[in-house]
């Protein structure tokens, strides 16, 4: 009978209902008693302007964009760059964690294909529409966690248009401009990176049998004044042999300008009226 009653006394002992409580671990940081934050989280929101209308904006997505970066310098020396393309989820509205003081901030929104930077030079094997905005700001805590900024367009545009009717032996379109703009210079936000070469465009088998339909656009990057050189417009076959062509010269360009040109390569040129895309500057029209 003892033995009995010491084993029933160490029964509730070894019994589910007393296993030790299971605690999760807490995790404590110890932080000095005089820390102070240095470095604040900004937030930039983007828009465009494209029009010759100040009130008329555009986001970056409606622009079709496909990069933005932004350039953080600090007394004249880059601190960091942070780069953003349209696949990424919070696409235009970049953050930067950056410490208090003085900043100057560079933005870039671009969809010019394959882009490179060099120094302060962003540039691209095939420039397009591109816009550019810089911003001083002296960031403290009581800074907005958001600023809007408003960028301007940079890219200068030449389309040509052909009255000549198309024909089925007609299979590209190549414009060569003297000087061409592929590359920007994020400080000033001014085109650089000149070169000379040839820019092409196939034309669709829709235009054969069609009169002053053919049009292309080309686009570039632009110094910020007025610029002039001289384009030369050819006509090519499939293989190659050049069907007719033109020399223009003298072709002005500038920031946010479309210049148009029209006439024909081959045989007598037909009349055909040019629309000017209001986004743009008025169209700088000429005839050859």
């Amino acid at each position: 009978m003892m033995m009995a009653m010491a084993v029933a006394a160490i029964l509730p002992s070894c019994t589910k209902n007393d296993e030790p409580e299971v605690v999760a671990p807490t995790l404590e940081i110890s932080l000095p008693s005089n820390s102070i934050a240095t470095h604040a989280t900004v937030t930039f929101a983007f828009g465009g302007d494209v029009s010759i209308h100040p009130m008329t904006r555009a986001s970056l997505t409606e622009l079709n964009l496909t990069d933005v970066w932004v350039f953080d310098y600090v007394g004249g020396q880059l601190q960091t760059t942070t780069h953003q393309t349209a696949s990424d989820a919070s696409f235009g509205s970049p953050s930067l964690t950056v410490d208090y003081g003085d900043h100057t901030f560079y933005f870039v929104a671009s969809r010019g294909d394959t882009p490179t930077i060099d120094g302060t030079t962003i540039s691209w094997a095939k420039p397009s529409d591109t816009f550019w905005a810089t911003l001083a700001m002296n960031v403290q805590p009581s800074t907005s966690s958001i600023q809007s900024v408003t960028l301007r367009r940079v890219a200068t545009r030449l389309r040509i248009s052909i009255d000549d009717e198309i024909t089925s032996q007609m299979s590209r379109l190549d414009v060569e401009p003297t000087t061409w703009y592929y590359g920007l210079n994020v400080l000033t936000g001014e085109g650089t990176d000149a070169r000379q070469h040839v820019r092409s465009v196939t034309i669709p088998s829709f235009y054969v049998g069609t009169v002053g339909q053919l049009s292309a656009a080309f686009f570039g990057l632009s110094p910020s004044d007025d610029w002039q050189t001289d384009v030369t417009v050819r006509l090519l076959g499939a293989d190659e042999s050049i069907l007719g062509s033109v020399s223009l010269s003298d072709v002005r360009f500038c920031q946010n300008l479309t210049t148009v040109y029209r006439g024909g390569v081959i045989g007598t040129s037909q009349p055909f009226t040019v629309i000017a895309d209001d986004e743009w500057l008025p169209d700088n029209e000429k005839t050859w």
